[in-house]
């Protein structure tokens, strides 16, 4: 059986992941407050993807962790955001109006198999990984979708988030309905993701792109982060709740 790897590490800000000795890694701060939920997801998510999880240290016991932290993947968290982002690129966003639907890398493989997973080996995500569609949180900064479309377009992995780059197809979603609805997977490291593929009747809210913002008056170009918190702002003012 393969494994994965929690790394608790006192001075991370949040989470990250990571390639650690060629296996899986998620990075956390023991001291922040969502500490447990996030291993309780991690471990529960990679046991049912027939992986073990080792832990660094060793002496952490996750037991009580799981114990006390119940499984709720169908249920609305009070962490959980209302909506969440996904980002890409203008060719892609007219595939998928025409389609109806986001689909997962293994999904658009099937009619396209040059589809490249511009993070999967830097990252060292596991193969099923494949099968999701991906979401990031709505917040203040918002360059996270951003620079996996930037990467996309330099035809690698680019993790700066102040680069210049060409803002492409910004979509919001509903998290709280692909959650009730039970579309909501838990991984630990992604606010959420959905498998193989989301209708966008009924969750997709609605999408945004440069022409709608105005770059900020000091700024002499778009970068993934600029973008991101500038798309948030415009969304939060459009659909106050």
């Amino acid at each position: 059986m393969s494994h994965s790897i929690i790394w608790l590490h006192d001075t991370v800000q949040g989470l990250r992941t990571q390639k650690l000795r060629g296996h899986y890694c998620m990075v956390v701060n023991p001291n922040a407050d969502d500490f447990a939920q996030h291993v309780a997801d991690f471990v529960r998510y990679e046991h049912a993807h027939g992986r073990k999880v080792r832990f660094r240290p060793r002496r952490f016991n996750p037991s009580k962790i799981l114990q006390s932290t119940p499984e709720t993947s169908n249920a609305i968290r009070p962490t959980d955001p209302r909506f969440i982002i996904h980002s890409t690129t203008l060719a892609a966003y007219e595939k998928i109006l025409h389609d109806g639907c986001l689909k997962s890398t293994t999904q658009l493989r099937k009619n396209d198999a040059s589809q490249h997973a511009i993070g999967f080996l830097p990252l060292g995500e596991p193969p099923d990984y494949l099968d999701y569609i991906m979401f990031a949180p709505l917040n203040d900064d918002g360059s996270g979708p951003e620079i996996v479309v930037n990467s996309h377009l330099r035809g690698e992995v680019c993790f700066d988030p102040h680069v210049s780059y060409s803002p492409q197809a910004r979509m919001y979603f509903d998290a709280h309905k692909i959650i009730v609805d039970g579309l909501a997977v838990r991984d630990g490291t992604h606010v959420l993701k959905v498998y193989n593929t989301l209708p966008l009747e009924n969750y997709w809210v609605t999408t945004v792109f440069a022409h709608d913002i105005s770059l900020p008056p000091n700024a002499e170009h778009w970068t993934p982060a600029l973008f991101g918190a500038a798309a948030n702002a415009f969304f939060l003012e459009k659909f106050k709740t």
